[in-house]
């Protein structure tokens, strides 16, 4: 059986202008959900991976991204409050063509890192933690899936691969690590380079593999987010530059084995 996914940091669902410097993470400040989901839409994944959503006490972009293009099994985790909006929940989800059921979220170690945003706002590191849950696909196969979001080590002026940040990596390392079966991670982990073999230890081996990726995922060239799996076959991935969000879409294809 063949699936294919794709995950994205939709950023609360704002964009650039196609004239904005892409560059300047100011610019990402244009409420459009609707360029997001034709995005999904076009190329209709049977999976679907997503951070930085939004999320209030009325409505979640989880619900509308999957009602638009179609999927009609989700879960939805807020995580903290959103630095992006007033009022909105930073949020992570799974979006499925097939139903879901053990969802399950776990909130990684915070350290409470603390720095100053671009305009002067005192930053304190926002909770993170993962989502999983299982996806009954055809054929009596089930995937466990798992997503979430890391710290943006650059915006406090850390360098990821430090002692300073090894027990935050070996917590998330040993929450992301699958148990038996086919497995798939998809997320940002705002971590630049093509492996997180360094950036999560003793994750990668023993039949736990991941998806290794040529392009940046990012308008500024880095490479922040990774897919980590197990039990599949991987067959292709193609990021998309072609959007105006702060983060690229990644889509892929695999194959149960």
């Amino acid at each position: 059986m063949k699936i294919s996914t794709i995950q994205w940091n939709i950023g609360g669902g704002k964009i650039r202008q196609p004239e904005d410097n892409p560059l300047d993470p100011l610019v990402y400040c244009n409420d459009n959900l609707e360029a997001i989901v034709e995005v999904l839409a076009k190329y209709n994944p049977d999976i679907i991976t997503i951070q930085e959503g939004h999320t209030n006490a009325t409505t979640s972009q989880a619900e509308i991204i999957a009602n638009k293009v179609g999927l009609k099994y989700f879960v939805n985790d807020v995580y903290d409050q959103s630095h992006l909006e007033d009022g909105q929940g930073l949020s992570q989800c799974i979006i499925s063509r097939f139903p879901l059921e053990n969802h399950s979220f776990t909130l990684f170690h915070n350290p409470k890192f603390e720095t100053t945003g671009p305009r002067g706002e005192h930053w304190v590191s926002h909770d993170k933690g993962i989502t999983s849950c299982l996806v009954k696909l055809n054929d009596g196969i089930v995937l466990s899936v798992r997503t979430s979001h890391s710290f943006p080590y650059r915006r406090f002026k850390m360098e990821p691969l430090t002692e300073l940040t090894l027990p935050l990596r070996e917590d998330m390392a040993k929450k992301i690590k699958p148990e038996r079966g086919p497995y798939l991670y998809q997320g940002d982990l705002n971590y630049d380079d093509s492996s997180v073999k360094l950036f999560l230890p003793n994750l990668i081996g023993n039949g736990v593999e991941e998806v290794l990726l040529d392009s940046p995922t990012t308008p500024k060239g880095k490479k922040y987010d990774h897919i980590v799996y197990q039990g599949l076959k991987h067959l292709k991935s193609e990021v998309f530059a072609d959007v105006l969000t702060d983060h690229f879409p990644i889509y892929s294809e695999f194959e149960i084995v």
